[in-house]
């Protein structure tokens, strides 16, 4: 497990390690003095009412490609939905939208619904806003950009058989012990 995102998992943790440095209310650096290790604690949707969900993740923070496998292999919920959530936070052109939802298309195809569920609302992957910049662009590039968003989101919704959205997707209770 790269990413604890589990409430009681991160209580847990949080008992034993030390902060390091000051934080600035939403991260918060920590130093583990018994594997020498180094956490950075994030909050999950936090601009949601209540900032959201606390999840720990290694400093330096895993790379997408990282966060691509955790998102393809965890056996942890709380994992595959933080790791979902990182790449869409941290992914501000969508450059790493469509191996998501190719990710999610085969873990819909495998039987994995409940992978491909989270994969699906915590990446945020029906949403069809062009994230691309459009600065300097000609009216036909931008069209084609938004078009490519729009497929994706589309492919995303097959892959759950879904129509124009599904609150659930995002049900932060994947993140409780009781959810698994």
């Amino acid at each position: 497990m790269q990413i604890i995102a589990n409430k009681s998992l991160v209580a847990a943790m949080l008992q034993r390690l030390r902060a390091v440095g000051k934080s600035d209310g939403w991260t918060t650096r920590f130093f583990d003095p018994t594997t020498g290790k180094r956490w950075t604690q994030l909050h999950v949707d936090a601009e949601s009412h209540g900032g959201g969900w606390r999840m720990l993740v290694p400093d330096p923070m895993p790379s997408v490609r990282d966060l691509l496998l955790i998102a393809a292999t965890s056996p942890d919920q709380a994992e595959v939905a933080a790791s979902a959530w990182l790449i869409a936070d941290n992914d501000k052109e969508g450059k790493s939208r469509e191996l998501l939802v190719a990710i999610a298309e085969s873990a819909s195809s495998a039987g994995d619904q409940s992978r491909a569920a989270l994969l699906v609302g915590w990446g945020r992957l029906t949403d069809a806003s062009n994230l691309r910049p459009t600065l300097g662009k000609a009216p036909g590039e931008v069209t084609e950009d938004h078009n490519y968003f729009r497929s994706l989101a589309e492919r995303a919704k097959r892959a759950l058989r879904l129509s124009v959205s599904d609150p659930l997707l995002r049900d932060p209770q994947v993140f409780n012990d009781k959810h698994k």
